[in-house]
């Protein structure tokens, strides 16, 4: 799902990169450029345990640990650690048995979950089907409004059917259900425990009680949150290594490059790409690239006006060089990318050859066309030429990807005025239409927490979904958006999905500037943290400890 960063509150010096007509290119200024980047999946493993560590979550504190209610960085950061899924997520972006020991597409319309025997809560209470139930049906009650709502849509019964057994049937077939588990929509919670915390799960008044290798301990609200190792973890081969982790709240990219260099936290996911080169050279610790699903792009998230209307969005496109976006605003960690869905997200489909014919037919709009653009714009003719583009305070690439679309506006007839948020604020219009009244895009991440090219899509795409902002609707894609979900063969699901991605993409419903590596730093005294982009949906916080 898509997903918020936080932005700088001042303004960065830098050269924009937009093109002349026809094409160009851009340069950045500010940071030095980065040394040699080469990507990995891992971090050398730990052989020994530590007291403590503390982390950086760079995009705040977390509105909430519910796993229904977790959806951004923060979130996923913390509660991946606390609140298991039934699936694993691999560092390949394969996944494993979790709290399911499988996972089996008994037929098409048919899933059944076959739990492990011994997992215990935090409690000490046996972890039941009718837990596994509940959790999972948490997520189609219209009240709580589930941010995994979606992943449900086609679910039409989720039952026990033994004593370690869930039997989840369909409406029609969902090619993306099983691969969805290893993400936060296959979290598990406690039943007794959350029905008695009410609103107030997951919450720093309410807590939580799940079966994670670390569990809550405690919550100060606008300062940390403390986790402590679960020494009756049910895996003991994936005992946590360190006893406490504090998760401290530091959307400042230079205070928090500044505590990095100086041992005051030990690490983070997201290391500002503007400090790349400083964190290549310190000899505190280790910066590390990992594959990612990550995305920069701009998202229109008005219904009407300018950024509704597909042109105005096709010439912003057009009028930002990608490549050069790389360059100044990632460092060079990252490439252009042509649609919001990476291909990390199929590279372990047996059907990964015609999705990546798929993604070769795109346009490539990597290189500037000022004159095409400013065609669009003609051609468009919008009934007004003033746009907003909102952030929260706080990240610098983003603020320099914000600034870079003002230009790129002004190079075409249109102004836009950046408009800064707080944390809070910004991460509420990702779900509330009256907070994104008066604006047009948003600067943002994205990323694909669980593997499937279907995850991403359906939300931008299909009417009435939760990102479908711009009120988008196609009937072909439609069509071909619901044949790809709902077919059982691999093949003919990737080919549906192609059809449709040849129509949206396009459209530009995200203007997608960037892939972004994962940037990880760990201290010297840490290690084990896996490098690729994994995190955000697996227990890695477990790993970390004594080099």
């Amino acid at each position: 799902m898509i997903i918020k960063r936080a932005l700088a509150a001042s303004a960065l010096a830098m050269s924009v990169a937009v093109a002349g007509c026809g094409g160009g290119s851009g340069s950045g200024s500010g940071a030095t450029p980065a040394g040699k980047i080469e990507l990995t999946e891992t971090t050398p493993a730990a052989t020994g345990d530590v007291d403590s560590v503390t982390w950086a979550l760079p995009s705040g504190e977390p509105a909430s640990l519910d796993p229904a209610r977790t959806g951004d960085y923060s979130a996923n950061t913390v509660e991946t650690n606390l609140c298991e899924s039934l699936l694993r997520l691999n560092t390949d972006y394969s996944t494993s048995p979790g709290l399911a020991a499988a996972v089996t597409q008994k037929d098409a319309t048919t899933v059944v979950i076959t739990l492990q025997d011994g997992v215990t809560f935090w409690d000490g209470s046996a972890l039941t089907a009718e837990d596994v139930v509940y959790s999972l049906k948490r997520n189609q009650d219209p009240k709580l409004a589930s941010y995994s709502a979606h992943v449900f849509a086609n679910v039409s019964s989720i039952d026990k059917t033994g004593p370690l057994e869930v039997t989840v049937t369909f409406k029609a077939p969902d090619m993306q259900f099983i691969p969805d588990l290893a993400g936060v929509p296959g979290a598990i919670i406690q039943e007794k425990y959350a029905t008695k915390a009410g609103q107030a799960f997951g919450t720093a008044g309410g807590g939580l009680m799940c079966t994670g290798p670390f569990r809550l301990d405690t919550w100060q609200s606008g300062q940390k949150i403390t986790l402590k190792r679960n020494d009756a973890y049910w895996d003991t081969a994936n005992k946590a290594r360190a006893a406490t982790f504090q998760f401290v709240f530091l959307t400042d990219s230079s205070t928090l490059t500044s505590a990095l260099l100086s041992g005051e936290v030990d690490g983070v996911y997201g290391a500002p790409a503007g400090s790349i080169a400083a964190l290549q050279k310190t000899a505190a610790g280790k910066l590390y690239f990992g594959p990612s699903t990550e995305t920069f792009s701009l998202g229109a998230v008005a219904a009407d006006g300018p950024a509704a209307d597909p042109r105005i969005r096709q010439a912003l496109d057009l009028a930002i060089d990608k490549t050069s976006f790389v360059t100044s605003v990632l460092k060079g960690a990252g490439g252009p990318l042509k649609t919001f869905t990476p291909p990390l997200a199929w590279a372990g489909s047996p059907a990964k050859s015609v999705y990546d014919a798929g993604y070769a037919a795109l346009p490539d709009t990597s290189k500037a066309d000022l004159a095409k653009a400013e065609q669009l714009v003609a051609e468009a003719a919008p009934s007004r030429k003033d746009l907003v583009i909102a952030l929260p305070a706080g990240d610098q690439s983003l603020l320099q990807t914000a600034t870079i679309a003002q230009a790129a506006a002004q190079q075409i007839g249109l102004t836009m005025t950046i408009k800064q948020l707080q944390a809070a604020e910004f991460s509420g219009l990702f779900y509330d239409p009256t907070l994104r009244k008066g604006i047009d895009f948003i600067a943002t991440t994205g990323y694909l927490e669980v593997p499937g090219a279907l995850y991403y899509a359906p939300g931008f795409v299909l009417k009435g979904e939760l990102f479908n902002w711009t009120n988008y609707e196609d009937a072909e894609v439609t069509k071909n958006i619901v044949t790809a979900v709902s077919a059982t063969d691999p093949t003919a699901s990737a080919t549906a999905f192609v059809a449709a991605q040849a129509i949206f993409g396009p459209a530009k419903l995200q203007i997608t500037l960037a892939e972004s590596y994962n940037r990880l730093f760990l201290n010297k005294r840490i290690t084990g943290a896996p490098a690729s982009f994994s995190y955000i949906s697996s227990a890695w916080a477990a790993r970390v400890g004594k080099p």
